[in-house]
């Protein structure tokens, strides 16, 4: 089963994205997920991991990911798991 963190800035405001992005990825991926959190911070932080690794961050992409992106990164991660599995 996979983990994903979104760590979000809550000074910043950006508790909606990290809502959004959290209900597209638990649509996409609901029983197949063993745990979505949502980390408060601060200091400007936007980063989503998948099982412990980065997958994006707002301090290297210099943006917000788009939630498309997300599920792209995220099932790239799930996929190969999953194959592994079926051999």
């Amino acid at each position: 089963m996979t983990e994903v963190v979104i760590r979000f800035c809550v000074p910043c405001r950006y508790q909606p994205k990290a809502m959004q992005d959290a209900d597209a990825i638990l649509k996409e991926f609901g029983e197949a997920l063993s745990d979505l959190r949502l980390v408060p911070g601060d200091r400007g932080i936007y980063d989503v991991e998948v099982d412990g690794d980065l997958v994006f961050s707002l301090d290297k992409a210099m943006r917000f990911p788009e939630t498309p992106e997300l599920i792209r990164k995220i099932r790239a991660r799930i996929a190969p798991r999953r194959t592994r599995r079926k051999r």
